[in-house]
């Protein structure tokens, strides 16, 4: 089994994964880590922190592999963050659309000074005082003919598509991080590839000067001898700049800063497939089936189905059940006239009632709810089309790549074996006087080509690889095979 699917593995399928479950592979706290700031006028601010918490647990001394970059990524990555709070917030929302099955229970309470005047013959009655009154009031909708239900019932369902799209967001980093890495090798490579050519070139230079102390070179071959070194020079340095931009690549697929310098296998020692076992077709199958991405949209679609349910309920009636318990104090309570007394009374109150509620008429209001909620879930299925159309594009193009890479890794492999000799052979020759400089510097180019012409081979077929297992959906851990001949089984 190749790294890139070891990578692309590090979350379960979809069908394994629960959906109270999903901080089984989200971060343990914060992606950023801020300092505490004050925020009174007049004070300086803390400085904010350039390294999360996360950060702060990296081996700088430890050499990663592959599928512990991908660890430390899903922990590092700000993203796998973002994802695992959208599944809360959809988490809460169902819970919220659940929460109206149930009554509410409001309590009210109110005071107030009172002046009341009522005209009599001969003058006003005026009353003074003062009142307070509370109650508890029960609303309970019993029968809403499936709106709460329909509620629910998409609420579930972009809860799933959340969860799904969680899964899908780890494998999105986790093939980031491959393709990163996998170039960040490349240029490591090419590094000392191009060191390679670079002493070949200088030795070449040496010997022709040598040569022309002795008067069996001319002094043009001694001047292309050193163009081709300058040469040489300049694309090492070129690799070297190369380095330096597929590392900031590779630590921003890891959500770290990069000014760390993590120790990391080299690129030789990452096993290569061997060969494609499953056909294309099987691996789309298997893909429609588990891609998670496809099972969010999936979900989505339901959701809609769901919220048309909803939009044609409102056509029917509500029955609920209201109630009130309180009561009502009038306290130091003066009429004037006559008598000028006061008196105080307390009162208690309590109602129950069945209540129906029937929109008759609403200016179309309701139909074009339902036009808009139909017309909403045939955009989904749409997108549900486009979306396994793509997936079988993706996956089409991905295999071709991976069969194309390895049918080239083999032709690179032979390559590099004849620059090799080749350039050892004419190296002799031109020790000994029977090949010209323009043919050996001719030669040490062609083994310099043939050299990153190597490197290119392996990455694009690591690379191409993942891509194939990225496209697919991923797999389980527990079918992964240890042995790079088995990577046709180990895909999905």
């Amino acid at each position: 089994m190749i790294p890139a699917a070891m990578a692309l593995t590090a979350c379960m399928p979809p069908s394994a994964v629960q959906l109270d479950e999903p901080y089984a592979a989200a971060p343990t706290d914060h992606a950023v880590y801020w300092h505490d700031y004050q925020t009174t006028t007049g004070k300086q601010q803390t400085p904010i922190s350039t390294r999360s918490r996360e950060e702060s647990q990296i081996d700088t001394k430890q050499t990663y592999d592959l599928p512990a970059l991908v660890d430390l990524a899903l922990h590092a990555n700000p993203e796998t963050r973002v994802s695992w709070e959208e599944a809360k917030a959809a988490a809460a929302r169902l819970e919220r659309n659940r929460s109206a099955w149930y009554p509410t229970l409001t309590a009210m309470a109110f005071g107030q000074y009172f002046k009341t005047s009522f005209p009599i013959p001969g003058g006003a009655l005026v009353s003074t005082g003062y009142s307070s009154f509370g109650s508890l009031d029960l609303a309970w909708t019993l029968l809403d003919f499936g709106r709460r239900e329909a509620l629910v019932d998409a609420g579930a369902q972009r809860l799933s598509a959340a969860n799904f799209a969680f899964n899908r967001k780890h494998q999105e980093i986790a093939y980031r991080v491959a393709t990163s890495f996998f170039a960040y090798q490349a240029a490591l490579a090419k590094v000392t590839a191009a060191q390679q050519t670079f002493e070949s070139a200088r030795a070449s230079s040496a010997s022709v000067q040598a040569k022309l102390d002795k008067g069996f070179a001319t002094r043009p071959d001694l001047l292309l001898a050193i163009q081709e070194q300058a040469k040489a020079s300049y694309d090492l340095q070129d690799a070297r700049s190369s380095v330096i931009q597929e590392h900031a690549d590779l630590t921003s697929s890891l959500g770290i800063s990069p000014s760390y310098s993590l120790q990391l296998i080299d690129l030789s020692k990452l096993p290569l497939p061997a060969g494609l076992v499953q056909s294309v077709e099987k691996i789309v199958d298997q893909a429609l089936e588990q891609r998670p991405d496809l099972m969010a949209r999936l979900a989505e679609l339901r959701a809609r189905e769901a919220e048309v349910k909803k939009a044609r309920a409102e056509f029917w009636p509500k029955f609920s059940l209201e109630g009130r318990l309180g009561n009502q104090y009038w306290g130091n309570v003066h009429t004037t006239p006559p008598g000028n007394e006061s008196y105080s009374a307390s009162n208690g109150v309590g109602t129950a009632m069945l209540t129906m509620e029937w929109t008759l008429f609403d200016g179309f209001d309701r139909s074009n709810a339902v036009h808009e909620a139909e017309a909403r879930k045939e955009a989904s299925k749409a997108q549900l089309e486009a979306l396994r159309l793509e997936i079988m594009r993706d996956i089409w193009k991905a295999y071709a790549d991976t069969k194309t890479s390895l049918e080239k890794r083999e032709f690179a492999l032979a390559l590099l074996k004849a620059a090799e000799e080749s350039y050892a052979a004419t190296q002799e020759s031109y020790t000994h006087g029977f090949s010209t400089v323009i043919e050996l510097l001719s030669a040490q180019k062609d083994l310099a080509r043939a050299r990153y012409t190597e490197i290119d081979s392996r990455s694009t077929l690591l690379r191409s690889a993942a891509t194939l297992v990225y496209a697919s959906g991923g797999q389980s851990r527990g079918d992964l095979n240890t042995d790079s001949e088995a990577f046709g089984r180990s895909l999905p």
